[in-house]
């Protein structure tokens, strides 16, 4: 077998697919795909909504709940604790397959009928109610998949953290303030790609470094600013001139910070104990490539945001002990050969096309059902049956394909079609990590929701803002404040926003100005600091004899740098010896 060159039915770009990718679909028993990857990856992400709420009444028990469907969707939404309760049963939405018509257009009408759960948590979450897929929370706000945290506000991906906001990706981390990509760290503001850092301030990509200001590619260092070392009694007269809790100068100070950045290299991808991968943000994996946000994978491809899992491609979140897992979102806890899925968890074994399903085996076309095997479209049948009809549907699924508005052809082997997807394209993490206008969300067959309009008027304007927290009153609380970019931007922009009560003591105990922009800008705008998605195929940059090479070296590699970019990228070998 050998790699083939295919066009993308989507895109019409070409993609490769290779013969380690022929091999994974051999073992599977599905057919090569007809997407490119990253048409696959923004299909995934467009089934994901992860921060858009709504205030709406709960389809059981009629009891107002903030949920993750806004009123006006056309599916029955019921919350968590009606949802997994006795109330209810998919298998009584069972219905007979029908060959005379295409798998897809069936598979939509059961999909839209059987009630959604109206919003993704476990655990014990306390006084956490504006958050979204978590677990075992405690006083957070607007925080999403997040898991045991504390005293959390405001952004994504919180694990085991306390005291922290507006960060993305944090890890075990405690007084944290707008990092991205930490771990292990506590008192750490406006820093990117740090572990074991402490007390410190703009850092990129340092190590065990304490009491450090504007560094980068520091290891084991204390009382450091812009790399400069100083003796702790010159580095706190030296800090002293940084005033970091004025929001004019902090503005200033960000853009030289920056500019310090820049002088240094940067390494291709950021990975911590891995071999033979490719990506970014891999973290203790084996062989695994074109990937991003994994942690102890192996054998994988295409993935983004998996952890524990073997054994798995074009797969979009969670894992858990997973395996075999192909075109699937939102899957986790003990699945294996789980295909075509979305939603669904714990111990789902050999299913296909399934949603919200949990505690089940041998589904296809599935929907809402629990503790379920043998089912197909939520009829039950015996073994035998199920084992029969199987093949013949997806041979029909081939014979008489779905062909979508854009002329797009879904036989078997196809995630879901645009049309089927329950959120609006502006909804999901698909906006997020690939922002498109309406216009090209349209006309890619995606839906678009227009923002609704909103009952407050602004009370003033962000310019008109204290400089520094230490002149911001209590009657702050009651303000309702414009957020700068005045929804012009592409941002899921709320134009406006309010200060908590929590809030307020945070900036106050860690002398931080306020925003200036609402809490969805403030996230659109921590995105745009990490590195894009999208994998380019570059050469080392290192030109330093003493890295064993003489002259430019040789090694080439794939990096989320595009060639465009004015970061110094070295491969992982010359970063090393370069920084370490």
């Amino acid at each position: 077998m050998k790699s083939e060159n295919r066009q993308c039915q989507n895109c019409k770009k070409d993609f490769t697919i290779e013969v380690e990718d022929f091999n994974f679909y051999e073992k599977i028993k599905v057919p090569a795909p007809t997407f490119c990857p990253e048409c696959r990856l923004i299909r995934r992400f467009a089934i994901r909504n992860e921060r858009a709420l709504y205030k709406r009444k709960c389809d059981l028990c009629g009891e107002e709940k903030i949920l993750i469907y806004p009123s006006d969707s056309p599916y029955k939404v019921y919350c968590f604790s009606c949802f997994y309760s006795d109330g209810w049963d998919g298998e009584t939405y069972g219905c007979d397959y029908d060959f005379s018509r295409p798998f897809f257009e069936q598979y939509k009408e059961l999909f839209d009928k059987v009630p959604r759960l109206g919003t993704i948590k476990q655990g014990f979450n306390t006084n956490s109610e504006y958050t979204n897929r978590v677990s075992d929370l405690k006083n957070c706000h607007l925080i999403f998949a997040s898991n045991q945290n504390e005293n959390c506000y405001y952004g994504v991906s919180y694990w085991g953290s306390k005291d922290s906001m507006d960060c993305y990706n944090i890890h075990k981390c405690e007084r944290c303030y707008e990092c991205i990509d930490c771990y292990d760290s506590n008192g750490l503001k406006y820093s990117k790609e740090c572990n074991s850092c402490i007390d410190s301030v703009f850092l990129l990509n340092c190590r065990n470094c304490q009491n450090c200001f504007g560094c980068t590619n520091l290891r084991n260092k204390s009382n450091c600013i812009f790399n400069k070392q100083y003796t702790k009694e010159e580095y706190q007269i030296k800090l002293s001139e940084f005033k970091i809790s004025n929001r004019n100068d902090l503005k200033k100070i960000k853009k030289l910070a920056l500019e310090e950045s820049l002088k240094h290299i940067v390494s291709s991808f950021i990975e911590y104990h891995s071999v033979n991968s490719s990506g970014n943000w891999i973290k203790s994996s084996k062989s695994v490539k074109m990937s991003f946000n994994c942690d102890n994978v192996e054998d994988g491809k295409y993935l983004f945001g998996v952890m524990d899992a073997k054994d798995c491609m074009d797969y979009t979140y969670w894992g858990l002990h997973s395996e075999l897992i192909y075109e699937t979102c939102n899957l986790g806890r003990q699945c294996s050969s789980v295909f075509f899925t979305n939603e669904s968890w714990d111990q789902l074994i050999r299913a296909e096309y399934c949603n919200n399903c949990f505690s089940c085996s041998d589904l296809f076309g599935c929907v809402g059902l629990r503790k379920k095997q043998y089912c197909i479209f939520n009829k039950q049948y015996i073994k035998e049956e199920y084992e029969k009809l199987i093949p013949k549907i997806k041979e029909q699924m081939n014979l008489m394909p779905y062909i979508d508005s854009g002329g797009r052809i879904f036989r078997y082997g196809e995630y879901f079609t645009p049309e089927m997807l329950p959120f609006a394209y502006n909804e999901t993490i698909a906006q997020e990590y690939f922002p498109k206008t309406k216009e090209e969300v349209e006309k890619e067959g995606y839906r678009w929701k227009e923002m609704e309009k909103k009952n407050y008027t602004p009370t003033i304007v962000s310019k008109d803002l204290p400089e520094s927290i230490d002149s911001v009153g209590d009657n702050i609380l009651n303000e309702v404040i414009a957020c700068e970019h005045d929804g012009k931007c592409n941002q899921q922009c709320t134009t406006a926003f309010k200060i908590t009560q929590n809030e307020l003591q945070f900036y106050r105990t860690y002398n931080i100005p306020l925003p200036t922009l609402c809490p969805n800008c403030r996230h659109y705008e921590r995105l745009l600091k990490r590195q894009p998605i999208k994998l380019w195929h570059r050469s080392c940059m290192c030109e330093q004899d003493n890295h064993g090479h003489v002259g430019n070296c040789q090694n080439e590699f794939e990096t989320s740098y595009a060639p465009e970019n004015p970061e110094t990228v070295y491969c992982l070998d010359c970063y090393r010896k370069e920084v370490n």
